[in-house]
């Protein structure tokens, strides 16, 4: 199973803080600045979930430059209604291909891959896992078959390696 947070200390949780303050509405950048200079000089460290952006993607940053305070407030509401942080983001490296296969055979991880529902996720597994896909391939079955082999090959080249 992949990690599903991050320690983050020193630069990269500096810019972490900066991010963070800065996504919040409202909130100025001098404001921004100095909320992250307290955190970094109180904070030595922290653990975060996942990264900023992949948290924020499903929310659009408001433009100061809204008709009315009502109607940015109305919108924000609605974003912030639409924002579901209990909803678990996409991880590539839950499972391992080369364990399911290895444990469980072809039929095992081609029922796992059946279980994510979009092709881009199917790419995005193969990739974070080292295993080359086609990138013109659009059909499933194909993608499916490209995995299985690739992670065939990953397998072979680990035991000649070992030997």
């Amino acid at each position: 199973m992949g990690k599903s947070t991050k320690t983050l200390s020193g630069q990269s949780q500096r810019k972490y803080f900066r991010d963070l303050f800065k996504s919040e509405p409202g909130v100025t950048s001098d404001a921004a600045q100095r909320l992250m200079d307290a955190c970094a000089g109180e904070i030595a460290h922290i653990r975060v979930r996942l990264p900023l952006a992949k948290r924020r993607a499903s929310t659009v940053v408001i433009e100061q430059k809204a008709d009315s305070p009502a109607a940015t407030a109305a919108a924000l509401q609605a974003k912030v209604a639409e924002f579901d942080p209990d909803t678990p983001m996409f991880d590539p490296h839950a499972f391992s291909l080369v364990v399911l296969l290895r444990k469980g055979g072809k039929d095992a991880l081609k029922a796992k891959l059946d279980g994510l529902p979009d092709i881009a996720q199917l790419r995005e597994v193969a990739k974070a896992q080292h295993v080359a896909v086609d990138p013109t391939l659009e059909d499933r079955s194909a993608i499916y078959a490209a995995i299985i082999a690739g992670t065939e090959q990953r397998i072979a080249h680990r035991q000649a390696a070992g030997s």
